[in-house]
């Protein structure tokens, strides 16, 4: 199923893009500063529903939309918004984008997402740069054709483990750089999409977890064993179940955010120039 979707990207440019970088909830505004036209070589954007066999986002706060342009000079490849496995869609289809945007040609994979953070030190509109996770939805996602193997051979336990040192290490020094707290931890993936429970919440505290999302960790682990490099930033939205004083909704989630974008489109605009 890749092969159309490459056939109908190629028909409108020819860019190769080098870093893929997927835009989480309430996060997607950041493909606004890719630019559609450099040293007048064109760009695209697709909407994904126009894409064959693209799944097609039923969230809020998930545009559906492929951006292909410069980011700060560097090709870009920019998911605005993902598909979830709480939408319906097993995970070789989930990822389908990503095997995509490797046949374009990236090297290096960055996501993004919106979590709920049961870090007591960490609070909302904070973003944590992940150094790893704990995969509790279940699969890695490793069910195309021919990837049982590689992922024996290549995968998440493997030297291509995902959250490559190279480029945690670029988006530590564009933090500093750019005066951006930067908070770092454990993401805990979870299939959704209901939210954790508080016990679930104690117990993943004991695993060393710091936050909760819907996604996430088996991009990072296909991206490994696709032999790509990555990385992820989360911003944290809300305090787990339990720890705030008003039940959790997915609009707080978007909102809080929209006001943290800012500093996440810096961050990763300043990566995506290095890497």
């Amino acid at each position: 199923m890749i092969a159309p979707i490459v056939e109908v990207i190629r028909a409108q440019t020819a860019l190769v893009p080098r870093v893929g970088v997927v835009l989480g909830s309430g996060l997607g505004g950041a493909a606004d500063r890719v630019a559609l036209e450099h040293d007048g070589k064109p760009g695209a954007t697709f909407a994904t529903s126009d894409l064959p066999g693209w799944p097609r986002s039923t969230v809020k706060g998930h545009e559906g939309k492929l951006v292909l342009g410069w980011w700060n000079g560097t090709p870009v490849a920019v998911l605005r918004g993902r598909t979830h496995a709480y939408e319906g869609y097993p995970l070789d289809v989930v990822t389908r984008p990503h095997r995509a945007l490797a046949a374009l040609g990236i090297e290096t994979l960055l996501v993004t997402n919106a979590v709920g953070t049961f870090n007591p030190a960490f609070a909302p509109g904070d973003l944590m740069l992940v150094r790893d996770h704990l995969n509790h939805i279940g699969r890695r996602g490793l069910f195309a054709a021919g990837e049982l193997g590689l992922e024996l051979a290549r995968g998440a336990c493997g030297q291509a483990r995902p959250y490559t040192p190279e480029v945690l290490d670029t988006l530590r020094a564009v933090a500093r750089e750019e005066k951006i707290r930067l908070r770092e931890g454990i993401l805990l993936a979870g299939k959704g999409p209901a939210y954790e429970t508080a016990a679930e919440i104690r117990v993943a505290r004991l695993w060393g977890a710091d936050a909760a999302c819907m996604s996430s960790a088996h991009e990072m682990d296909l991206g490994a064993a696709l032999g790509l490099k990555t990385g992820a930033v989360s911003c944290i939205t809300n305090y787990g179940t339990g720890m705030s004083p008003h039940a959790l909704t997915h609009h707080e989630v978007e909102q809080v955010a929209g006001e943290a974008a800012g500093r996440l489109e810096r961050l990763i605009g300043g990566a995506v120039g290095r890497l």
